[in-house]
């Protein structure tokens, strides 16, 4: 991985700091409109609809 070496805050300009923030934004939107939606899992956990899966199958039910 690439370590990047980023200029601090303290030494940019108010005009280089917001759009280094829009910039960050505008990636994040692209991401999220660009990205694929999950897939539908083609192999069930192997449980039928009416039975659920506890970590602590102990516990009751309540009603």
């Amino acid at each position: 991985m690439k370590n990047l070496e980023l200029a601090s805050p303290s030494e940019m300009s108010a005009s280089a700091r917001a759009g280094e923030i829009t910039a960050i934004l505008a990636a994040a939107i692209v991401r999220t409109v660009v990205a694929e939606a999950p897939k539908q899992r083609e192999v069930g956990l192997g449980f039928l609809p009416d039975q659920r899966v506890h970590t602590t199958p102990y516990q009751q039910e309540k009603l």
